[in-house]
């Protein structure tokens, strides 16, 4: 074999060099352009929403300033963000998007498949929405997929859009196939922080379909892969919900450590809503260890709070969590009078006519002193489904 020629490996190794020069010449010549571009997008979606929502549509359809993939995007993502707060919003900024994902081209959007995606996740995210069209406008974006190329995470993000919508619809089997294929995307492009995102939609279907064993075990899986610097809201809920599912397997030393070892990252997190809730985690935690004024306290400070907040839901819940230890500790003058304020409180709120008539059903069975544990779980039950989907109706005989 003939000898390696120390001055080959020198020219291997400048040449090496020249292209590693290369790629970062080119990355630091178009880095600045993006990141004008992406700033010159969050002003005008700044802007839009300044205007009426009429004077949007007009803005989006006919003017070429309020046309980029990036204020396009950032349409799909605030109609996602406002879908916690404001369905109406979600639904308007999603329609939005669709509208500007129309008219734009595959020039002006990098490529074919770039445009395909961006008008995929549009009428995805619309679906999302809680849109009383939701199944068709899943419909048109499962077209929209066969029609023409979509790369694999805009593929994925559509998948995982669509399983949201299932899951509240309690369509679980379907929800769990659909995040099947999402997880198999992103193990197939190393997406690792994705896939744990996957496990954790995947864990709530579980969850919410009673599996509370599959449940923690797809959240151990979440937590393993989620990097909690990249998304650090999303690390805290996975483990707020695996908290709050060895709570209601029974184990309540095990969600006792893992809140006393969390408790640092609600802190760090600090907005209203996250201590709220590690309150909230604290007064179930405390109940399952039999610490019945500490958890009494916990749920009375945050009945209030979001009840303050106007957070008429969960004021409701947590009324109805106080409620169910009252009711184990036989207190039932107490149940009484939580039962009166309930009424007087919500009774001026502008709650889903199911929602209030569940309520009403509770507060008439505490007024007559026949409130039992499991009326109100079953009560409890309802309000978590009706939130997300409205069409329910209430039953009394849950």
């Amino acid at each position: 074999m003939k000898p390696r020629d120390p001055s080959d490996e020198n020219a291997s190794g400048d040449a090496y060099d020249e292209v590693i020069d290369r790629v970062f010449a080119v990355t630091v010549a178009v880095e600045p352009e993006v990141e004008r571009g992406r700033a010159h997008a969050h002003a005008l979606y700044q802007e839009l929403l300044l205007h009426p929502a009429a004077r949007q549509n007009l803005l989006v359809s006919n003017s070429a300033r309020f046309r980029s993939r990036m204020l396009c995007e950032l349409l799909i993502q605030g109609s996602h963000e406002a879908g916690f707060n404001d369905p109406a919003q979600a639904a308007g900024l999603a329609r939005l998007a669709i509208t500007m994902a129309e008219s734009l081209t595959a020039e002006s959007c990098g490529g074919r498949e770039a445009l395909n995606g961006l008008r995929a996740k549009a009428w995805a995210q619309l679906g999302n929405a809680h849109h009383p069209a939701a199944d068709r406008a899943f419909a048109e974006t499962k077209e929209r997929c066969e029609q023409g190329e979509i790369g694999l995470l805009d593929l994925a993000r559509v998948l995982d859009l669509e399983a949201s919508l299932r899951r509240d619809q309690r369509r679980f089997g379907e929800a769990s196939l659909l995040l099947d294929q999402v997880i198999r995307i992103y193990q197939r492009l190393g997406q690792w922080h994705l896939l744990g995102r996957a496990f954790k939609q995947k864990s709530m279907a579980c969850g919410e379909a009673g599996d509370v064993e599959g449940e923690m075990a797809l959240l151990r899986r979440a937590l393993d892969l989620l990097d909690p610097n990249e998304e650090p809201r999303t690390f805290l809920a996975a483990r707020h919900n695996l908290i709050t599912a060895l709570h209601q397997s029974g184990r309540p030393r095990e969600a006792f450590s893992l809140l006393f070892h969390t408790r640092p990252l609600y802190l760090k997190m600090g907005d209203r809503m996250s201590l709220l809730r590690m309150r909230w985690l604290e007064g179930l935690v405390a109940q399952g260890l039999g610490r019945v004024e500490q958890a009494l306290t916990a749920y009375r400070e945050v009945r209030k709070a979001f009840i303050e907040l106007g957070l008429d839901y969960d004021a409701a819940l947590a009324s109805l969590d106080l409620a169910g230890l009252l009711v184990e500790q036989a207190r039932t003058a107490d149940v009484r009078r939580l039962a009166e304020e309930m009424l007087i409180v919500f009774s001026s709120r502008d709650i889903h006519r199911e929602a209030m008539a569940a309520l009403h059903f509770f507060c008439h069975a505490a007024q007559v002193e026949k409130v039992e544990t499991a009326l109100v779980q079953n009560v409890s039950d309802f309000l978590k489904r009706v939130r997300t989907n409205p069409a329910l109706r209430f039953a009394a005989s849950v």
